[in-house]
């Protein structure tokens, strides 16, 4: 056999395999369908073996396809773990890098962090993602991307290295001057907004929500953190949110008033996530560029605001899990 097999054609079968579909294959990589197929087709040329059953939706891998599975993930990591190592020298040594940030970072972190990093590695081409948490785990688990930063979810996160970065409570916002609302019995006139389930703070309160057994009627859900904050400010409604979501929130701080939550108090994690084999320097790098941007911009300001919140929402220790 030839050596002539294309990193390419191994990253397209990769990438469907996961899915096991073309069309999702091709959205999650930029790549039209037409040209992950050819790629596959050129690869199974190549092998002189089907790797698909491509009768069947969605796709399946045929006994060939998983034993080769096993070798393409073994290339695509080594070839993460020598571009690592290559980077060992330090900053000024990196050519690329490719960050996810959480959205609620949008407005205060994520433009202080960009020039930072802008200043620190200057022959670095940068690109940089806002983008809600599981979209953000999405991207590094396809390898799109180096690292992100993103709510860790409740069944943790497998094949991701984890640096924990912050505490971020949930707490109960509500228009200015009103009271909590009582979970038995919530207000007919003041209904509650939810996040959407397809986001980890959705499925996390509803979680949380249904562990208490606390049942609440359905009024409205979205995916935008100011747009609830926003029906909340002008008296449509309260939500169920967090401290890093209220700061994202911060020109309707005027309207808006947060309560402790009433009952089991919880949290969710945020974290710098990168991938396995990933260069330690890049890491590292980005936890001490980013945590006293956290500090001062997120915590900082909230605290001052909210003081309940002093013991809850905090700067986590760095271990890498």
């Amino acid at each position: 056999m030839s050596s002539k097999l294309s990193l390419l054609w191994l990253q397209a079968f990769v990438a469907v395999a996961r899915s096991g579909s073309l069309q999702d294959a091709a959205a999650r990589s930029g790549l039209s369908t037409s040209t992950l197929s050819s790629h596959l087709q050129k690869l199974e040329h190549h092998l002189g073996a089907p790797l698909f059953d491509h009768s069947k939706r969605p796709l399946v891998l045929t006994a060939n396809g998983h034993r080769f599975l096993q070798h393409a993930n073994a290339v695509l990591e080594r070839l993460v773990v020598a571009e690592a190592d290559m980077l060992s020298d330090g900053p000024q040594a990196i050519r690329r890098l490719r960050l996810g940030l959480i959205d609620d970072f949008d407005t205060d972190v994520a433009p202080a962090l960009t020039l930072e990093l802008a200043r620190m590695l200057p022959n670095c081409a940068f690109e940089h993602y806002s983008r809600p948490s599981h979209e953000i785990l999405q991207l590094l688990s396809d390898r799109r991307i180096d690292a992100g930063v993103a709510t860790v979810p409740a069944e943790g996160l497998s094949g991701l290295v984890q640096r924990s970065l912050l505490r971020d409570p949930f707490v109960v916002v509500v228009p200015a001057g009103q009271a909590c609302p009582n979970f038995d019995s919530p207000p007919a006139d003041l209904p509650f907004l939810r996040y959407s389930p397809e986001q980890h703070i959705g499925r996390q309160i509803e979680a949380q929500l249904n562990r208490l057994r606390v049942s609440l009627p359905q009024r409205l859900s979205a995916e935008s953190n100011q747009a609830l904050m926003a029906m909340v400010a002008a008296g449509q409604g309260w939500t169920i949110s967090t401290a890093t979501c209220f700061n994202r929130a911060r020109s309707l701080w005027p309207g808006l008033t947060l309560h402790p939550f009433p009952r089991a108090k919880f949290a969710r994690e945020i974290a710098l996530v990168t991938v396995p084999g990933g260069a330690e320097s890049i890491a590292q790098m980005l936890d001490s560029t980013l945590r006293p941007l956290v500090q001062a911009r997120t915590l900082e300001p909230v605290l001052a605001q909210v003081p309940f919140l002093q013991t809850q929402f905090t700067i986590l220790d760095e271990d890498a899990k």
